[in-house]
Parts: structure tokens; sequence; C-alpha cells
């Protein structure tokens, strides 16, 4: 004899073949979704790129002048620029360049038992509270630059031994 619940049983499994999760009902992920993929995150890396001028084509699109914010975007292919919070423009990098640490070679590592280590952690420790820690402060700079011949703007964002390069044209 079979169950009566057989047939829903079936049932739901034929429906759940076809239709899209109910986690994600457009079958689009929440982090390929542009409104979170390019969202600004508040971090104090971001450069800040101040516009004297205005960037606008023919049909009145572009950038007015004031203060915006630069940031690659997390594969390196694109410079992302923010006015209060929102994203405004989004600049394709044509050039990448990785520059080389000022320290390539590490220091060896000394053997120290845990008291001398610990001692040593602590004056370090005291030696930061004057100050920050160098190695701990990120660069970041954003310049813009005109080229006669293509027309068009440069955007060469730094950070740290980062360069990446994105070109503007109209």
């Amino acid at each position: 004899m079979i169950a009566p619940d057989c047939n829903l049983i079936s049932y739901e499994f034929y429906k759940n073949q076809f239709t899209p999760k109910s986690v994600y009902p457009s079958g689009e992920r929440d982090e390929n979704k542009s409104i979170n993929k390019y969202k600004l995150v508040d971090t104090p890396t971001s450069a800040v790129l101040i516009l004297e001028d205005d960037l606008i084509n023919n049909e009145g699109y572009g950038l007015k002048k004031g203060f915006y914010n630069v940031l690659p975007d997390k594969y390196m292919d694109f410079l992302l620029i923010y006015q209060s919070g929102k994203l405004v423009a989004k600049i394709p990098v044509v050039k990448m360049k990785v520059n080389e640490t000022t320290n390539p070679i590490q220091p060896k590592v000394k053997k120290m038992s845990q008291r001398a280590f610990k001692k040593q952690q602590e004056k370090e420790y005291r030696k930061y509270l004057k100050g920050e820690n160098p190695n701990d402060i990120e660069f970041t700079e954003a310049k813009i630059h005109y080229i006669d011949e293509e027309k068009g703007r440069v955007l060469i964002y730094n950070s740290n031994n980062i360069e990446l390069v994105g070109v503007i044209k109209f």
C-alpha cells in the first residue's frame, strides 16, 4: 500500500529541482550584486582626489569639481571614485606597477628566551606609545594629469608599494 504523502513528497522534490533556492531568489549571490560589490568600505586607506576643474564630456556627463575618494576594487581592475559614500565613476586600470619594498632582505632572527622576547616586545610597545608605528602607516595618494594628444586625463593611484594608472577619455 502506498502512503498518501508520497505524491506530496515527489511534487516538492520536482518543484525544488526547477526553482531557485529561497536564499538567492534571483539566482545572483549577494557578493555579485553591484550594490555590495562596489560599496564604499570605511577605511582610512582611501585616497582623496581634489578636482579643480569639471571633467564633463559633450553630452554633459562626468565629474564636477570637488573632493572624491579613490579606491581600487578587490581585483585591481578598476579605480572606483566615490563622493559622499556613493559610487560616481568606475575607471579601468591600464597599468599596474608593484614597487619593491625599501628593505627586501629580512634580518636574521636571533634565538632568545621567552623572557628576553617579552622584554623586547614591551620595549617596542613603550617606544610606539609615543607615536605611531611606522610599519602600520599606509600611504595613499591620488593624482590626475591632463594628456594633450589623447584629450583625456590620467588618474594615478599610489598605495604603499602599488601604483595603478587609469585613463579617462572624453
